[in-house]
């Protein structure tokens, strides 16, 4: 299993937007927002492969600047 902790820069105006969009998103789950309005998810994915695929459909949400994973870990992969 990968397991990452990662930032997401967005427009303010498309917050709950993102927030809502983020519900489709298996084995990923809002944490908080930072207090210059990025947002912090807990990404949960079969291996990377499957958590680089994540990601890259986080991309293309409406609103999303960027997609920055901060911690990655893999501890249970061979």
């Amino acid at each position: 299993m990968a397991i990452s902790g990662t930032i997401i820069k967005v427009q303010s105006a498309r917050r709950e937007n993102i927030k809502s969009e983020l519900e489709n998103f298996s084995g990923v789950s809002w944490q908080r927002d930072t207090p210059e309005g990025d947002m912090i998810l807990l990404i949960e994915a079969e291996n990377l492969q499957a958590l680089h695929k994540i990601c890259l459909r986080l991309e293309k949400i409406d609103g999303v600047l960027g997609v920055y994973p901060s911690y990655v870990t893999t501890a249970d992969e061979q």
